[in-house]
C-alpha cells in the first residue's frame, strides 16, 4: 500500500515537474514576445513622429509659397482682383431672342456642358 502510494506520488511529482517547466518556458517565451512587440511600438512611434515632422516640413505655407513661385510662378492674389460671391452671375447670360429660365428649379449639369433647371419632386417612402 505505502508503495503504491509511493509510486502514486512520485508520478504526480514528475508530471507537476512536468508542467512547471513546460508553464515555466511559455512565459519565458512570452515575455520575450512582448519585449519584441514593445520594440517594435517603439520603434513605430518614432518613425510616426519623424513623419509628421516631414509632413508639417512639407505642409509649411512658406516653403509652399515659395515652390509655388519658383515652379508654378504663382504669386499671392492681389485684393483688388477679389469679388463677392454675390457678383457672380448664377447662370450665363441669355443669348437674344431666347425665354429667360425659370429660377425656381435645381440646378443640373447636362452633358453640352450647360447647366439646366430641374423640377424638385418630393421623394418619400411607402405610407
Amino acid at each position: 500500500m505505502i508503495r503504491t502510494f509511493n509510486a502514486i506520488a512520485l508520478v504526480v511529482a514528475v508530471a507537476l515537474a512536468g508542467a512547471l517547466y513546460v508553464a515555466k518556458t511559455e512565459a519565458k517565451n512570452s515575455q520575450e514576445r512582448l519585449e519584441d512587440i514593445q520594440s517594435q511600438l517603439v520603434e513605430e512611434r518614432r518613425q510616426i513622429n519623424v513623419l509628421n515632422v516631414e509632413i508639417a516640413h512639407l505642409e509649411d505655407p512658406e516653403r509652399l509659397r515659395a515652390l509655388a513661385r519658383r515652379y508654378l510662378g504663382f504669386e499671392p492674389l492681389d485684393p483688388s482682383r477679389e469679388v463677392a460671391l454675390g457678383d457672380l452671375p448664377l447662370l450665363a447670360e441669355p443669348a437674344p431672342g431666347v425665354e429667360q429660365p425659370r429660377r425656381e428649379g435645381l440646378l443640373v449639369n447636362q452633358s453640352d456642358q450647360a447647366l439646366a433647371l430641374a423640377e424638385p419632386h418630393e421623394v418619400g417612402g411607402p405610407n
